[in-house]
């Protein structure tokens, strides 16, 4: 859970580009990442099943505001060296 006062990330990804979901995916995240100041390096998104997302380091539950229920593991990142 977030605080009230966390600031909103808004991703605007190109839609004259034609990509992949997991390419646009990555886009976004590379987006995230600069505009907090983050130094990364490669950003590969994949589908996993939900036992494998648990698994990672950092997982998200999505607060339920607006397409599935509050609390479902929606993604999860590892950050490997």
């Amino acid at each position: 859970m977030q605080p009230d006062d966390a600031p909103e990330v808004r991703v605007l990804v190109n839609t004259n580009v034609s990509m992949s979901r997991h390419k646009a995916a990555a886009q976004a995240v590379h987006a995230a990442l600069a505009a907090f100041g983050i130094p990364h390096g490669r950003v590969v998104v994949l589908g996993g099943r939900p036992d494998e997302v648990a698994a990672m380091d950092v997982v998200v539950r999505d607060a339920g505001r607006t397409e599935v229920a509050p609390g479902t593991l929606t993604a999860g990142a590892t950050v490997v060296r």
